[in-house]
């Protein structure tokens, strides 16, 4: 029999609204990441998502952007954009699907 497999998982630290975006805080793996999510469009008609996403440990931030017509889809383009960088500097490699189960269980993506 092999060892137990380890569940990963992302964690809420903390949500706030600033100005027309949310923001989480999440703790993945020891890596903190923030992620914000702002809507665009008209009024009440939301037309289109923009997730901005850096990891607090790096002193410059540098940040990946995603969009897409739904949250969930920012975020994919945000994690793809985030796992292109392939571990280079500011972007330590994550655990994508459980940042988004995170999101998700909070309803955000």
């Amino acid at each position: 029999m092999g060892e137990p497999r380890k569940e990963v998982a992302a964690q809420i630290t903390n949500q706030f609204r600033r100005r027309n975006s949310m923001v989480y805080d999440l703790s993945c793996e020891g890596v903190h990441l923030t992620i914000s999510l702002t809507g665009a469009g008209e009024g009440e008609e939301v037309s289109e998502w923009r997730a901005e996403a850096h990891a607090r440990q790096a002193t410059e931030r540098p940040t990946v952007v995603g969009t897409g017509p739904t949250r969930g889809d920012a975020l994919t383009e945000v994690a793809r954009a985030w796992t292109a960088k392939n571990g280079s500097w500011g972007f330590p490699a994550l655990n994508w699907e459980a940042v988004g189960q995170a999101l998700r269980a909070v309803r955000a993506a």
